[in-house]
Protein backbone atom coordinates (compact mmCIF):
# COMPACT_ATOMS: atom_id res chain seq x y z
CA UNK A 1 0.00 0.00 0.00
CA UNK A 2 2.23 2.81 -1.27
CA UNK A 3 1.21 6.40 -0.65
CA UNK A 4 3.09 9.45 -1.86
CA UNK A 5 3.76 12.41 0.42
CA UNK A 6 0.92 14.43 -1.06
CA UNK A 7 -1.49 11.53 -0.69
CA UNK A 8 -1.07 10.96 3.02
CA UNK A 9 -3.69 13.44 4.24
CA UNK A 10 -7.26 12.22 3.98
CA UNK A 11 -10.28 14.40 4.62
CA UNK A 12 -13.05 12.59 6.44
CA UNK A 13 -15.60 15.35 6.85
CA UNK A 14 -17.21 18.08 4.82
CA UNK A 15 -16.91 21.71 5.88
CA UNK A 16 -18.15 22.91 9.23
CA UNK A 17 -20.94 20.33 9.46
CA UNK A 18 -18.54 17.75 10.80
CA UNK A 19 -16.75 20.23 13.05
CA UNK A 20 -20.05 21.32 14.52
CA UNK A 21 -20.63 17.77 15.69
CA UNK A 22 -22.95 16.13 13.18
CA UNK A 23 -23.17 12.78 14.96
CA UNK A 24 -25.32 11.20 12.28
CA UNK A 25 -26.12 11.35 8.62
CA UNK A 26 -29.89 11.29 8.79
CA UNK A 27 -32.16 14.31 8.40
CA UNK A 28 -30.11 17.47 7.86
CA UNK A 29 -26.99 15.28 7.94
CA UNK A 30 -27.89 13.99 4.47
CA UNK A 31 -26.34 17.10 2.88
CA UNK A 32 -23.15 16.58 4.86
CA UNK A 33 -23.14 12.91 3.88
CA UNK A 34 -23.44 13.69 0.20
CA UNK A 35 -20.65 16.26 0.29
CA UNK A 36 -18.39 13.94 2.26
CA UNK A 37 -19.10 11.09 -0.09
CA UNK A 38 -18.21 13.17 -3.14
CA UNK A 39 -14.92 14.23 -1.57
CA UNK A 40 -14.16 10.68 -0.50
CA UNK A 41 -14.63 9.33 -3.99
CA UNK A 42 -12.01 11.79 -5.20
CA UNK A 43 -9.78 11.04 -2.22
CA UNK A 44 -9.83 7.30 -2.82
CA UNK A 45 -8.96 7.65 -6.49
CA UNK A 46 -6.15 10.01 -5.51
CA UNK A 47 -4.89 7.71 -2.77
CA UNK A 48 -4.96 4.65 -5.02
CA UNK A 49 -6.75 2.22 -2.76
CA UNK A 50 -5.42 -1.31 -3.22
CA UNK A 51 -7.24 -3.77 -5.48
CA UNK A 52 -7.73 -5.93 -2.39
CA UNK A 53 -10.02 -3.25 -0.88
CA UNK A 54 -13.05 -5.52 -1.29
CA UNK A 55 -11.27 -8.28 0.62
CA UNK A 56 -10.43 -5.86 3.44
CA UNK A 57 -14.02 -4.90 4.18
CA UNK A 58 -14.85 -7.96 6.27
CA UNK A 59 -11.90 -7.66 8.70
CA UNK A 60 -12.46 -3.90 8.86
CA UNK A 61 -16.03 -4.48 10.04
CA UNK A 62 -14.61 -6.31 13.07
CA UNK A 63 -11.85 -3.75 13.54
CA UNK A 64 -8.22 -3.53 12.40
CA UNK A 65 -5.65 -3.07 15.16
CA UNK A 66 -2.38 -1.14 15.26
CA UNK A 67 0.04 -0.90 18.19
CA UNK A 68 1.26 2.69 18.51
CA UNK A 69 2.70 5.06 21.10
CA UNK A 70 0.49 7.97 22.13
CA UNK A 71 2.39 11.27 21.87
CA UNK A 72 -0.29 13.61 23.14
CA UNK A 73 -3.03 16.05 22.20
CA UNK A 74 -3.39 19.71 21.36
CA UNK A 75 -6.42 21.88 20.63
CA UNK A 76 -6.93 23.15 17.09
CA UNK A 77 -9.21 25.79 15.61
CA UNK A 78 -10.05 24.12 12.30
CA UNK A 79 -11.57 20.67 11.61
CA UNK A 80 -9.29 19.99 8.63
CA UNK A 81 -6.27 21.20 6.75
CA UNK A 82 -2.74 20.02 6.07
CA UNK A 83 -1.06 23.15 7.49
CA UNK A 84 -3.23 23.05 10.61
CA UNK A 85 -2.39 19.40 11.22
CA UNK A 86 1.32 19.89 10.59
CA UNK A 87 1.47 22.75 13.09
CA UNK A 88 -0.47 20.75 15.68
CA UNK A 89 1.84 17.74 15.25
CA UNK A 90 4.90 20.00 15.68
CA UNK A 91 3.50 21.26 18.98
CA UNK A 92 2.71 17.75 20.19
CA UNK A 93 6.13 16.36 19.21
CA UNK A 94 7.96 19.33 20.76
CA UNK A 95 6.10 18.87 24.04
CA UNK A 96 6.68 15.11 23.97
CA UNK A 97 10.43 15.57 23.46
CA UNK A 98 10.90 17.81 26.50
CA UNK A 99 8.76 15.62 28.73
CA UNK A 100 10.34 12.89 30.82
CA UNK A 101 7.35 10.59 30.80
CA UNK A 102 7.27 7.26 29.01
CA UNK A 103 4.92 7.21 26.05
CA UNK A 104 1.78 5.17 26.58
CA UNK A 105 1.61 2.18 24.26
CA UNK A 106 -1.91 1.80 22.92
CA UNK A 107 -3.81 -0.55 20.65
CA UNK A 108 -5.64 1.64 18.16
CA UNK A 109 -8.56 -0.20 16.56
CA UNK A 110 -10.22 1.18 13.45
CA UNK A 111 -13.72 0.14 12.32
CA UNK A 112 -16.72 1.79 10.64
CA UNK A 113 -17.86 2.71 14.14
CA UNK A 114 -14.76 4.83 14.67
CA UNK A 115 -11.49 4.58 16.59
CA UNK A 116 -11.00 2.88 19.95
CA UNK A 117 -7.91 3.19 22.12
CA UNK A 118 -6.86 0.51 24.58
CA UNK A 119 -3.83 0.52 26.87
CA UNK A 120 -1.54 -2.17 25.45
CA UNK A 121 -0.22 -3.18 28.88
CA UNK A 122 -3.26 -3.05 31.15
CA UNK A 123 -5.84 -3.75 28.38
CA UNK A 124 -7.91 -0.92 29.88
CA UNK A 125 -10.13 0.94 27.41
CA UNK A 126 -8.88 4.50 27.12
CA UNK A 127 -11.40 6.06 24.72
CA UNK A 128 -13.91 5.39 21.95
CA UNK A 129 -14.17 8.01 19.21
CA UNK A 130 -17.23 7.83 16.98
CA UNK A 131 -16.56 7.97 13.25
CA UNK A 132 -19.00 10.90 13.14
CA UNK A 133 -16.69 13.00 15.35
CA UNK A 134 -13.54 12.50 13.25
CA UNK A 135 -12.95 15.24 10.70
CA UNK A 136 -9.38 14.65 9.50
CA UNK A 137 -6.49 12.21 9.64
CA UNK A 138 -2.96 12.40 8.29
CA UNK A 139 0.53 10.99 8.20
CA UNK A 140 2.87 13.90 8.79
CA UNK A 141 5.27 14.75 5.93
CA UNK A 142 8.26 15.57 8.12
CA UNK A 143 7.55 13.29 11.08
CA UNK A 144 6.58 10.48 8.73
CA UNK A 145 6.15 7.89 11.47
CA UNK A 146 3.49 10.06 13.12
CA UNK A 147 -0.21 9.44 12.53
CA UNK A 148 -2.69 12.02 13.76
CA UNK A 149 -6.42 12.63 13.66
CA UNK A 150 -8.67 15.58 14.48
CA UNK A 151 -11.91 14.92 16.32
CA UNK A 152 -14.48 16.87 18.27
CA UNK A 153 -14.46 16.25 22.01
CA UNK A 154 -17.71 14.70 23.17
CA UNK A 155 -17.41 16.50 26.52
CA UNK A 156 -16.38 20.04 25.57
CA UNK A 157 -17.07 20.21 21.84
CA UNK A 158 -13.51 21.45 21.27
CA UNK A 159 -11.50 20.26 18.30
CA UNK A 160 -8.58 18.07 19.37
CA UNK A 161 -5.62 16.78 17.40
CA UNK A 162 -4.23 13.50 18.75
CA UNK A 163 -0.86 12.18 17.56
CA UNK A 164 0.67 8.70 17.67
CA UNK A 165 4.13 7.35 16.89
CA UNK A 166 4.29 4.20 14.79
CA UNK A 167 7.28 1.83 14.46
CA UNK A 168 7.51 2.43 10.70
CA UNK A 169 6.42 5.00 8.13
CA UNK A 170 4.38 2.38 6.28
CA UNK A 171 2.38 1.62 9.41
CA UNK A 172 1.50 5.30 9.89
CA UNK A 173 0.36 5.42 6.26
CA UNK A 174 -1.63 2.22 6.69
CA UNK A 175 -3.47 3.64 9.71
CA UNK A 176 -4.38 6.77 7.75
CA UNK A 177 -5.78 4.81 4.82
CA UNK A 178 -7.58 2.38 7.12
CA UNK A 179 -9.42 5.27 8.80
CA UNK A 180 -10.38 6.58 5.35
CA UNK A 181 -11.59 3.13 4.36
CA UNK A 182 -13.60 2.90 7.58
CA UNK A 183 -15.28 6.19 6.76
CA UNK A 184 -16.10 4.95 3.26
CA UNK A 185 -17.62 1.79 4.72
CA UNK A 186 -19.61 3.81 7.26
CA UNK A 187 -20.88 5.94 4.40
CA UNK A 188 -21.83 2.84 2.39
CA UNK A 189 -23.65 1.36 5.39
CA UNK A 190 -25.48 4.63 6.00
CA UNK A 191 -26.58 4.82 2.36
CA UNK A 192 -27.74 1.19 2.41
CA UNK A 193 -29.70 1.75 5.62
CA UNK A 194 -31.36 4.92 4.34
CA UNK A 195 -31.95 3.81 0.76
CA UNK A 196 -35.50 4.74 -0.05
CA UNK A 197 -36.14 5.74 3.53
CA UNK A 198 -36.02 9.49 3.11
CA UNK A 199 -33.27 9.96 5.69
CA UNK A 200 -34.72 8.07 8.65
CA UNK A 201 -35.17 9.70 11.96
CA UNK A 202 -32.29 12.12 12.00
CA UNK A 203 -28.79 11.98 13.47
CA UNK A 204 -27.78 10.26 16.65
Amino acid sequence: MRVSQSQESVLLGAGSNTAAGSHGWGGSGRTCCGAAGTWLLRAFVFAELPESWADMQEPLLEGMCFTLKYLGMTLVEKPKGEDMAAAAIRRIVATARVGARKFQKVILTVSPRGISLQDADTKEMVENISIYRISYCTTDKLQNKVFAYVAQSQESGALECHAFLSPKKKIAQAVTLTVAQAFQMALDLWEATHAGGGGGGGGR
